[in-house]
């Protein structure tokens, strides 16, 4: 059984815990990392999406942000972080090697399965630089059926158009483009 500490609006843990499908029942505030993988090629910038599993609680088969997850209980953003880069896509780096994007409050409700589910997150969200083929990584097949390098701008209109096989915020993800055209 996985838990969750509880955080405040501001980010931080209040001390209680939550077992992950309360949370994601009541929509009790939690904490996760998004990590936006990109690159450069032919001097347009691409960012690495992952196809989320067949079989995942949320968003089955839908293109995903690079690297995301909860912060289990007890642990932070930072190892979160380096745990999910490792996990997900075989990325092993240090945390200075992240750049800190922006932190962000969500809040969506979403039926999966036919019953409800309420994320509500306080989110860290970070870039990192990675130039590899994406037959180079090492990726979870439980959580993850595919992977693939997709032109930002591409990304963008494709978000904004509300295309089905992908499960990114609109929102968060023009945040994050700002940020990567100010890195």
């Amino acid at each position: 059984m996985e838990y969750f500490d509880i955080y405040n609006e501001n980010g931080i843990p209040t001390g209680e815990k939550i077992e992950r499908s309360v949370a994601h029942e009541k929509g009790i505030l939690h904490a996760a990392v998004h990590i936006y993988v990109y690159r450069i090629k032919d001097g347009r910038c691409e960012i690495l999406l992952q196809k989320r599993a067949d079989d995942k609680d949320s968003f089955p088969s839908c293109w995903d942000t690079s690297c995301a997850g909860h912060v289990s209980s007890g642990d932070n953003f930072e190892t979160t972080a380096l745990k999910e880069l490792s996990e997900e896509l075989g990325i092993e780096v240090s945390f200075n090697s992240l750049v800190h994007a922006f932190d962000q409050r969500v809040e969506k409700i979403n039926v999966f399965y036919s019953k409800t589910f309420k994320d509500c997150e306080y989110n860290k969200v970070y870039l990192l630089y990675c130039d590899k083929p994406t037959e180079a990584f090492t990726f979870q097949k439980e959580e993850i059926s595919a992977l693939k390098w997709i032109d930002a701008e591409l990304l963008l209109n494709e978000l904004e158009n509300k295309n089905p096989e992908y499960c990114i915020m609109p929102d968060t993800y023009k945040k994050a483009l700002k940020a990567l055209k100010t890195e």
